[in-house]
């Protein structure tokens, strides 16, 4: 008797844990990977978003300089007043 409410045991405790596991095959409808066939239109409305998203990436400006809005208050750069602090001790 002792063995089967062992086993009852461990049986209870492992089905919450399972049970996720479970409900991932259980979704109608929806599956991966699925390719669609595309219509003339649809691949034209694709390739127009492709050449719009393109353009505006080519809009965006490279950054030239560093925005440091205390670069003109400093008097010496940050790394030699690091390596005086460091050499003062």
């Amino acid at each position: 008797m002792r063995v089967f409410r062992v086993a009852m045991l461990i049986g209870l405790t492992m089905t919450p844990v399972s049970v996720p596991a479970f409900a991932q095959g259980l979704m109608p409808g929806f599956k991966l990977n699925e390719s669609k066939e595309l219509s003339e239109e649809e691949k034209a409305q694709a390739k127009a978003n492709e050449d719009a998203a393109r353009a505006a990436r080519a809009k965006i400006p490279d950054a030239k300089a560093s925005n440091d809005p205390w670069a003109t208050v400093r008097t010496e750069p940050a790394a030699k007043s690091a390596k005086a602090k460091s050499t003062a001790k």
